[in-house]
């Protein structure tokens, strides 16, 4: 086992780890947002500016206790494959799910700047620094399942070792200054990433996302829509928090508590009640996703994501048995387009003569591939 400071336990990414309240919570993200003083922001920046405060940036993380944790890399010198791998990651902000096709595998889904930002991604993958996107400067904190305060110390410790070498710009009445008021204030924003076929199969998601809206916060879908207003992609759906400036951050990270803890209830509620009032419907969900998964040769992306939706749902009513939520999680990660033009890559396949010849059957085989491996031991029991 290597004694590297960020060697995670079992050797795998963090996004394959357990964590607290999983079967609601896949995810928790946390943003702190600053800009450097005496810099304009970066959308009214100088390329000299810019490339200067890239270098500060950088030289303030070479700075840090062991350096070595963290790689850095201009975004422009990043092929078309590694962008995509990144934003699916995490690392690069990706586009507006309206603004791209998930299924799509030549769509560029990274958000478009006029200049080059740059990165800085700590070695497991936890803690990630977007140089000179909307803000100079924009610190991303990952951990599995719902720990937001493990997630906050990740952001913390890494603002405090900017912040012996670099000044951010922040007054007392408005806090950090950030290019958007929404910012200001705090700069942090929360977020988690949840699983919530309950609420979306009582037909309860609309109201729910109406409520939290008063509450400072925005539910939408992480993959996309529907046809059908307000429902998501395999019931995948991101809360974020609107606002910095309402409150210091033990106050905003306490209100946001209250609130993921009480849509989880609401969540359990709704999923125990699908299960035991319409167990011919929950049967009929996982039993159609795992037969696609079992007998197709090619899955689009957004197959993939509604069979793992399935397989979710089927873990959390027992009827899956064979694979548990870590493992689901790390899969949907798996089968986006970035990470399977990636797996082409670096490694070598044999595939079947009529798919070697069409360059995007090779990728939907691969994810079928990826799929049915994945499940090659899931059971399925219904009572």
């Amino acid at each position: 086992m290597s004694s590297h400071p960020d060697t995670l336990s079992s050797g795998t990414v963090w996004y394959a780890q357990e964590g607290p309240e999983q079967d609601v919570v896949l995810a928790t993200r946390i943003r702190l947002v600053r800009n450097l003083a005496n810099f304009v922001f970066p959308c009214e920046a100088s390329v000299d500016d810019l490339e200067r405060v890239q270098a500060l940036v950088f030289d303030a993380f070479s700075k840090a206790d062991n350096p070595d944790r963290f790689q850095h890399i201009g975004v422009n010198q990043l092929d078309f494959s590694a962008r995509q791998l990144l934003a699916e990651r995490g690392v690069l902000p990706e586009r507006n799910y309206a603004e791209r096709e998930i299924n799509s595998q030549n769509i560029d889904i990274v958000r478009k700047y006029e200049w080059e930002p740059g990165i800085v991604v700590r070695t497991d993958g936890r803690v990630s620094c977007l140089v000179n996107g909307d803000n100079h400067v924009a610190i991303v904190s990952y951990t599995a399942g719902y720990n937001i305060g493990e997630t906050w110390a990740l952001g913390k410790e890494i603002d405090s070792v900017l912040q012996k070498s670099l000044q951010f710009a922040a007054s007392y009445d408005f806090g950090y200054l950030t290019s958007d008021l929404m910012d200001a204030g705090s700069g942090m924003q929360l977020s988690v990433r949840l699983f919530l076929p309950g609420l979306l199969h009582s037909q309860k998601i609309k109201e729910t996302i109406e409520k939290l809206s008063k509450q400072n916060c925005l539910l939408e879908p992480v993959y996309g829509g529907t046809t059908v207003p307000f429902e998501a992609l395999g019931a995948y759906y991101q809360l974020t928090s609107r606002y910095c400036f309402t409150g210091n951050e033990e106050n905003q990270v306490a209100e946001f508590d209250t609130v993921v803890m009480t849509l989880c209830a609401s969540e359990r509620k709704a999923r125990q009640e699908l299960i035991t009032q319409k167990p011919t419907v929950l049967q009929h969900i996982i039993s159609k996703m795992f037969a696609v998964a079992k007998f197709s040769k090619f899955l689009e992306c957004s197959e993939a994501i509604e069979i793992v939706s399935a397989m979710n749902l089927g873990v959390s009513a027992k009827a899956v048995l064979g694979i548990d939520f870590p493992e689901l999680y790390a899969l949907l990660y798996r089968v986006r387009n970035g990470h399977i033009n990636y797996l082409k890559q670096s490694s070598s396949f044999l595939f079947e003569k009529d798919v070697t010849e069409n360059t995007s059957l090779v990728t939907s085989r691969l994810r079928c591939l990826l799929v049915q491996e994945a499940l090659e031991d899931v059971k399925l029991y219904f009572e």
